[in-house]
């Protein structure tokens, strides 16, 4: 019989999503800069081109880590009569 399973929002996956918007916020904020030269939330940050580039390779990679994170959790709560289907 083919039950499907809803995953739990746990504290660890809520903590990886609150990352993730921080690290959408950080990508946001490179990328206004490098596009209008303007500062989205915090006046002189970044400031220049090199740092908006690194902001926005550390929003990216904030990103990628947090959505992995939420991904690993949930695998974790699959329940062992799927793994093998």
């Amino acid at each position: 019989m083919d039950r499907r399973h809803r995953p739990r929002v746990t504290a660890k996956v809520m903590f990886y999503a609150l990352l993730d918007v921080a690290g959408t916020l950080i990508l946001a904020s490179g990328l206004m800069w490098l596009a209008r030269q303007q500062t989205l939330f915090i006046p002189d940050f970044p400031s220049s081109t090199t740092t908006a580039v690194l902001t926005v390779a550390a929003g990216f990679a904030l990103m990628l880590w947090s959505v992995a994170g939420i991904l690993r959790e949930l695998s974790r709560q699959r329940p062992a009569d799927d793994v093998g289907s």
